[in-house]
């Protein structure tokens, strides 16, 4: 019987060396795309889930979520109803005096078929913008339609860009002769809270000095058309925006106020 050999067969003590360095890489691996991940977005994630899964089903599913997110990102920003936010609106256009805003507010106008039912001017250092009251208010109501906040939230974007230019924004409300037995509301009561409501909306969401904003009801004292047939009572019903650089009225009180303070001044130091 032949005898083993001595030395023939020598175990090789470091084999284990091999797969312990490759599980210490895969570790490491492992740890670094943890901490790629450490901000994970949608993007990371998607590229993960293809990475370790052959499903067809999965990988559809993530490519109609990718189609929905680029939809998503095409769209502009929702108007942050209630917060005053960044005013350099919706077309990126910047309306730092009165001829651009004249030309921004005319533009929007003609875009969206408005001419019937808004109306814009231009004078000598003043906008001026009348719009139907139907387009903001119910009848005898003074609560925004949700229509007329569109609205009303591009034009004060704009007036939120122009408002450091300007010395001050007047709304004024204005009212009909309503047919005999079709309203109770009280024309001066009414004009009035809807001018109010228009500028609590403007200062609530887009103007920063309230200073600047001013309410004026007129009921149905200042008619621009005949109360003598309902299209033209529709014209009555109103509300309108007026923005102008300067205020010679406020400018005379400023005077006033001044004299007065400095009388009562000069009054403190006689005592």
């Amino acid at each position: 019987m032949a005898r083993r050999t001595k030395g023939t067969s020598k175990l090789n003590k470091e084999a284990w060396l091999a797969t312990y360095a490759d599980m210490i890489t895969l570790v490491l691996v492992f740890f670094i795309l943890l901490y790629s991940m450490s901000t994970i977005d949608q993007e990371k994630y998607q590229m993960l889930v293809k990475a370790f899964t052959a499903n067809p089903e999965t990988i559809e599913k993530i490519r109609l979520l990718e189609s929905e997110n680029e939809l998503d990102a095409g769209k502009p920003d929702a108007e942050e109803g209630g917060v005053k936010g960044d005013k350099v609106g919706q077309d990126e256009e910047v309306i730092d005096n009165l001829d651009t805003l004249y030309e921004f507010l005319e533009k929007y106008v003609e875009e969206n078929q408005l001419q019937d039912s808004v109306q814009v001017e231009k004078g000598k250092d003043m906008v001026y913008v009348r719009f139907m009251s139907t387009l903001f208010f119910e009848a005898d109501r003074a609560v925004l339609k949700p229509g007329g906040q569109e609205i009303l939230s591009f034009v004060g974007n704009a007036l939120g860009q122009i408002e450091p230019y300007i010395k001050f924004i007047r709304i004024d409300g204005h009212t009909a002769v309503a047919a005999s037995g079709t309203s109770s509301a009280d024309d001066r009561h009414l004009s009035t809270d809807r001018a109010n409501t228009v500028l609590k909306y403007l200062e609530s969401n887009y103007i920063d000095d309230p200073a600047k904003l001013m309410a004026v009801g007129y009921g149905m004292y200042r008619p621009v058309a005949p109360n003598d047939s309902e299209a033209n009572r529709a014209k009555n019903r109103r509300v309108e925006i007026l923005i102008a650089k300067s205020d010679s009225l406020q400018d005379e009180l400023d005077k006033i106020y001044d004299l007065t303070d400095g009388n009562k001044d000069a009054a403190g130091e006689t005592e």
